[in-house]
Parts: C-alpha cells; sequence; structure tokens
C-alpha cells in the first residue's frame, strides 16, 4: 500500500509516496512538489523528512506526524532505512 508524507518548504508542498517494507525499511516511490495529493491533504498526512548524503543520495526517512505550523521534521519521528537509494531528484 502506498503511503504519503509531506513537508512544506515555503510555498510548495514537497509529497514523498512510499511503501513501508517492514518496521526498518521502506521503498520509496515517489518525491514531487507537484503531486497533488501533498496539497489536497496536506493536514492530514505525515510528515516527512529525507536525509541525504552529501552527494544527495537519499538514505534514510524520518516520518513524523503532522502538527500545525511546523513545516521542519525535527528527526524525533520514525527513521526508516531507504531500500532504493537514489539521487534526490531521481524518484518521480
Amino acid at each position: 500500500m502506498i503511503q504519503y508524507a509531506t513537508q512544506r518548504l515555503i510555498n510548495s508542498v514537497w509529497t514523498v509516496g512510499y511503501k513501508v517494507i517492514n518496521e526498518n525499511k521502506v521503498e520509496i516511490l515517489s518525491y514531487s512538489r507537484e503531486n497533488p495529493i501533498g496539497y489536497k491533504q496536506e493536514k492530514t498526512l505525515n510528515r516527512g523528512g529525507l536525509i541525504e548524503t552529501d552527494k544527495r543520495i537519499v538514505t534514510h526517512l524520518i516520518i513524523e506526524p503532522y502538527e500545525p505550523f511546523k513545516s521542519w521534521v525535527n528527526g524525533s519521528g520514525k527513521k526508516y532505512e531507504v531500500i532504493n537509494p537514489k539521487y534526490i531528484f531521481d524518484y518521480k
């Protein structure tokens, strides 16, 4: 089942689509600021933060509950290892 999480950056809502593989791993299916689900359901979806290497390869996803007026993920949520690491903008 595809799940979604968002992160607001100024006027854009970045939405990550992912599939939980097990309690510690996820597969990222999409990452975009053009996904209408993120804009329509932002207040009902979790917050999602991507952890990247210095070469912008995504290694982990952090999921936190939505909180009004909070746009950044602070790392206190559930951390998952990404099983399909890629350059951050290569997820379509």
